[in-house]
């Protein structure tokens, strides 16, 4: 379910956003961008780890789940109201593009539908009713598709298609209302204050966390607009924008096995924790390292394909990025490790270590190398925050990785080398796509790789 929704559903929404990109332009796109990435670092502050303790508190103690939602929910509206505030009154002077200014208020009725969809998707992560997101994803998705084209056409605009952004959020939050009506009539009546207090001790070390992490995230473009044009922030965006795509994998994976792994730890299950820990990292880079070699080989073919002759300046920074699938692609898997353990205060100090260096080596960087320069810094402040990390995860579980990627390295190998030659011979970079994929596919089977041997004995059930 969270595959149909998550992927299927992105693929939709790249349509409209590969749209507008070439219809806009690099300038105008990179205004889009750099007004979305307003709302992404805000966003932090509506929730503070709110969801996520809603999703593992209801898989372990499924009996009190009135109670977790409705306490959380009411620490949940107070946090979007201090963030729409901070988004009306402070966002604005954070900026030196002009043209972002007009557009920023808009993001607070963004941050306020998307803030109540969230919400309402970590309950249902809680429950296991991962079909029940998916109905909610895909209506959003397609009705930023077939909002943004309708209102593009009209006024080809970056407010155009932030208004589009706004109404589809805006349509999948009311929806997730609708669904849950029975449990948003039971927010007065199951409201305890000691499960509130301890939602809020909680989520404290998850909320500074996740105040560095979306500055982790959202640093390279903010920086990029203090020193370089809106065009070339525009061509890092587009980067961006497929490298976002594929970072949904992994995070598909990654709350797909939540749930089960809070039972777990809750149970004290340790060998079970294990072996779901290790099996789903080996997995994340099952699809990482083909995706890197891949994409590295095919770079201009794909940015050329998807945005045109305009955007080909992007190729060098989008080929570093690919670089960072090895580090990103676990990240997911550690988060959740970290939360299921109940141990996100530790962490903290080594988010806040890949922030600096994000900050430090973007500033170095960027007035010198511009997009390529902030490319690198990403590689570098993802290496140091997942680096730490895995190092202190070790000491609470022997977890072990390596030897299950030397089979996956092999067959990615031989097909990166498959995918040169077509390329060479300048066959279409989607027949080439293909064909690489199957090789890939066809080594490990030949290999008998244990995460293919997986993959197909799930398909065997379903």
């Amino acid at each position: 379910w969270l595959t149909l929704s998550q992927v299927g559903s992105r693929l939709i929404r790249a349509l409209i956003i590969i749209y507008a990109a070439r219809i806009l332009g690099a300038a105008e796109y990179g205004i889009f961008a750099y007004v979305l990435g307003f709302a992404g670092f805000f966003t932090i502050f509506a929730d503070v780890g709110v969801n996520n303790l809603l999703t593992r508190n209801i898989a372990a103690h499924p009996q009190k789940r009135n109670e977790y939602f409705s306490s959380s929910f009411w620490v949940k509206i107070f946090l979007l109201l201090i963030t729409t505030l901070l988004v009306i009154f402070l966002a604005p002077h954070l900026t030196n593009i002009e043209a972002a200014k007009a557009l920023i208020p808009l993001v607070a009725l963004l941050v306020i539908f998307d803030g109540l969809r969230d919400f309402s998707i970590a309950f249902f992560r809680g429950l296991e009713k991962m079909e029940k997101e998916a109905l909610i994803v895909i209506v959003m998705n397609m009705t930023i598709a077939v909002a943004g084209f309708i209102i593009l056409s009209i006024s080809p605009t970056s407010k155009s298609l932030i208004l589009s952004y706004i109404i589809s959020v805006g349509t999948a939050s009311v929806l997730a209302i609708i669904i849950l009506r029975n449990q948003f009539l039971k927010i007065f009546h199951f409201f305890k204050k000691n499960l509130a207090r301890q939602t809020i001790k909680d989520a404290w070390p998850i909320a500074l966390s996740a105040t560095l992490a979306v500055f982790l995230i959202n640093t390279d473009i903010v920086m990029l607009g203090w020193w370089r044009t809106s065009e070339e922030i525009g061509y890092y965006s587009a980067s961006q924008r497929i490298i976002g795509i594929l970072y949904t994998l992994p995070a598909i994976l990654a709350i797909g096995v939540f749930p089960t792994l809070s039972r777990f730890v809750k149970q004290n299950e340790k060998q079970n924790v294990k072996n779901l820990s290790e099996k789903s990292m080996s997995m994340a880079f099952f699809i990482a390292i083909p995706l890197m070699i891949g994409g590295i080989i095919l770079a201009h073919p794909i940015i050329k394909l998807i945005f045109g002759q305009e955007y080909l300046p992007a190729v060098p920074a989008f080929q570093i990025l690919l670089i960072n699938l090895l580090v990103v692609f676990p990240g997911p898997f550690i988060s959740k490790f970290i939360l299921a353990h109940n141990q996100q205060r530790k962490v903290v100090k080594y988010v806040a270590a890949g922030v600096l260096g994000n900050v430090i080596f973007n500033a170095l960087l960027i007035p010198v190398y511009g997009i390529i320069g902030a490319a690198i810094t990403s590689i570098v402040a993802y290496s140091l925050y997942y680096g730490l990390t895995w190092r202190w995860i070790k000491k609470i579980a022997d977890i072990h990785v390596l030897n299950y990627l030397k089979k996956i390295t092999a067959a990615a190998i031989i097909m990166g080398i498959f995918s040169f030659i077509l390329n060479q011979y300048g066959l279409n970079v989607i027949i080439n796509i293909i064909i690489s994929a199957g090789i890939y596919l066809g080594m490990l089977y030949l290999l008998k790789d244990e995460a293919m041997k997986e993959i197909l004995s799930l398909f065997k059930k379903i």
